[in-house]
């Protein structure tokens, strides 16, 4: 019985608790009557808008283009015959001294011309024995230029 009492009363306070509250907060925000009345006691504080005009101005810009130097193409072309044997090297060995998988000639010691008319001959076929197919691969992509940078840094070795 004391139980039930307990329970009943605290429903009581909290249902009593609750309404206070809400009672508060609607004495706290404005009915809709006290709103409209305030927005019609200051329309002579509205401020009209002003409207500013932004100027545009278009400007111009050329792209400037340098034109490379001769001195910074000298420096990559001698770094691009070490760079080129690169994949020549794997076979060949890094000063040309190797005879490539045991059936080719060693190119240490070749001359210019001698490179270049190989490799153009194993890039057009009519070059090589047993590797004929193997180098085609390894030639077929290189430029004139790079043809002559390589056989200018082979005879080099």
């Amino acid at each position: 019985m004391k139980k039930g009492l307990i329970v009943a009363a605290t429903s009581l306070l909290l249902f009593i608790g609750c309404t206070e509250d809400k009672k508060e907060i609607k004495e706290q925000v404005p009915s809709k009557q006290e709103v409209t009345q305030e927005v019609e006691k200051k329309p002579e504080e509205v401020k009209p808008e002003v409207k500013v005009e932004e100027k545009k101005t278009e400007v111009k810009v050329e792209p400037k283009v340098e034109e490379p130097k001769q001195v910074v193409e000298v420096a990559t072309t001698e770094l691009s015959g070490e760079a080129l044997f690169k994949t020549c090297a794997s076979c060949h060995g890094l000063k040309g001294e190797k005879e490539a998988l045991g059936k080719s000639q060693a190119i240490t010691g070749w001359d210019k011309n001698r490179v270049i008319k190989a490799l153009n001959g194993y890039k057009d076929g009519t070059y090589g024995g047993v590797m004929k197919n193997l180098m085609k691969t390894h030639v077929e992509t290189k430029t004139p230029e790079e043809i002559e940078i390589l056989a200018d840094y082979i005879s080099k070795l």
